[in-house]
């Protein structure tokens, strides 16, 4: 559950409480009543993750609390529900450092989904499945979650999405 708090004093916003819900089973429902959760992935084994029917104004991330060594996919509840956006993959090699844009980094990627896609999946190393990934998933319309985020991987990017 979300709550808004304002600051009587200031009328400034002031803190934002989220439910944050720890998954450490193989599979996982989201349901619509939790829109504004952070989930936090904890089963290295895999986590197949279903959304809810599209509904505007959904909103959920995943934090990939532990490395995969088995498969994180998530996907919509029907195939009429596709994804868009963008997802970037880092290289974990990277990770407690900082890097120029022009230093070519060419195991970075960018993943986009095709116009019928509806499914995330992350079963490499090379797909973003590192401890610390971030991706938010947000029902922009009644078939269409608009996806952001940036995960971890190793080795050349490849492409998550189907």
């Amino acid at each position: 559950m979300r709550s808004d708090r304002i600051n009587e004093s200031s009328g400034n916003y002031g803190e934002v409480n989220q439910k944050i819900v720890n998954i450490d089973v193989a599979t996982y429902s989201v349901l619509a009543a939790d829109s504004g959760t952070i989930y936090t992935l904890n089963r290295a084994a895999g986590i197949a993750i279903t959304l809810p029917a599209a509904e505007a104004g959904l909103v959920y991330e995943f934090h990939v609390g532990t490395t995969f060594t088995g498969t994180f996919s998530v996907t919509a509840a029907s195939s009429a529900d596709t994804y868009q956006g963008v997802v970037a993959i880092h290289d974990k090699d990277h990770l407690g450092t900082v890097k120029a844009l022009n230093e070519g980094i060419d195991t970075d990627g960018w993943n986009f989904p095709a116009a019928a896609d509806y499914i995330l999946t992350m079963d490499a190393d090379t797909d973003g499945r590192f401890i610390g990934g971030m991706i938010k998933f947000q029902c922009i319309s009644e078939s269409k979650w608009l996806l952001s985020g940036d995960t971890f991987g190793d080795g050349t990017a490849t492409h998550i999405f189907s």
